[in-house]
């Protein structure tokens, strides 16, 4: 099965918050920031890229290393993605501005982002760092 590695982030906003999007190709789903790598990229500067592009932030303070989970790409049919997360915090009263491939964007409050995923993997996935997400979000 061919693979098509991705890196992104989870982005900690005011009171709890995290970024969370919904791509303009149709399947409907939420899903924080994301992407493929672009030659030459460190996962960590891919994840930084696809955060600025996908949501418009710049100031993003690196917290931790979530890993690497993987998913059947929604995108190419038989296609496996390798997803590098990080965690990010970003400036407080920071804008939400949705790049081009992105028709919904919002801040969602990080206990309730399991009930807006509708992939079984990402949800499982976030399920696994919700501990780590919750105590960077208590530390400030």
């Amino acid at each position: 099965m061919e693979q098509r590695r991705s890196a992104g982030g989870i982005v900690i906003g005011d009171k709890g918050t995290l970024a969370i999007v919904k791509s303009r190709n149709g399947n409907g789903c939420f899903f924080f920031p994301k992407g493929h790598l672009h030659t030459g990229e460190t996962d960590e500067e891919a994840a930084r890229r696809e955060i600025t592009e996908e949501t418009g932030l710049l100031d993003l303070e690196y917290i931790a290393d979530l890993g690497i989970y993987e998913r059947p790409s929604l995108k190419y049919n038989g296609v496996t993605k390798p997803i590098h997360m990080y965690l990010f915090a970003t400036a407080p009263r920071s804008i939400l501005i949705p790049g081009s491939e992105i028709a919904t964007i919002q801040w969602a409050h990080y206990q309730k982002m399991v009930d807006l995923f509708t992939h079984p993997t990402d949800r499982s996935w976030y399920m696994g760092v919700f501990n780590r997400v919750r105590e960077a979000i208590q530390r400030d």
